[in-house]
């Protein structure tokens, strides 16, 4: 049986040799662009995979969709806007589930390009994001059927969550918008 981390890096992979031909035959003449498209401001992605009981939630977005900028915090003004952000980041309501009851077990948040944590020490310039893993035990992982995702009424600045999904029946893509934030996974 794979682990969940397994099946997520599984469906990454699986996207990403989908994409790649579309993004070649699209950006021909345009050899910056397929990097470009990887970090844009207003765009997030979600990929979630349902293994048993077991639901793995990815979250990854650039900075500036999250606090507003994409630099280390440099004042205390800052510090309390990344802070504030990270609670956001953790509360157990940014998802909600029909058909099977899902509990939260745990939360990883990084944000470690925005702000120092620990003794990290990291002086990389340009786009910064911002990741965050979930890891729930549904009672029936089988009768899961929709997961309702909070995320852009919590940070306005995330206009569309391109999400991704991966279950032992089937996988699927969508876009989510703040009007339509529902995934059909059955």
């Amino acid at each position: 049986m794979l682990k969940p981390y397994c099946l997520i890096v599984a469906l990454l992979v699986s996207s990403m040799l989908i994409a790649a031909p579309q993004l070649h035959s699209n950006n021909s003449d345009k050899q910056s662009e397929p990097a470009q498209q990887s970090h844009l401001h207003g765009t997030a992605q979600l990929t979630l995979a349902l293994e048993g009981n077991a639901l793995e939630i990815s979250f990854e977005s650039p900075a500036a969709n999250i606090v507003g900028f994409e630099h280390k915090a440099t004042d205390e003004k800052q510090i309390k806007v990344v802070k504030q952000a990270k609670q956001k980041l953790q509360a157990a309501d940014l998802f909600s589930f029909s058909g099977s009851d899902c509990s939260l077990k745990k939360t990883e948040i990084d944000m470690s390009s925005v702000i120092e944590e620990g003794h990290q020490h990291n002086d990389r310039e340009g786009h910064s994001e911002i990741s965050a893993n979930y890891r729930y035990e549904c009672s029936t992982g089988e009768k899961l059927e929709t997961v309702s995702v909070n995320l852009m009424s919590r940070f306005p600045a995330v206009k569309t969550l391109e999400v991704r999904w991966l279950t032992y029946r089937q996988q699927g893509a969508t876009k989510l918008k703040a009007q339509s934030n529902l995934i059909r996974i059955r």
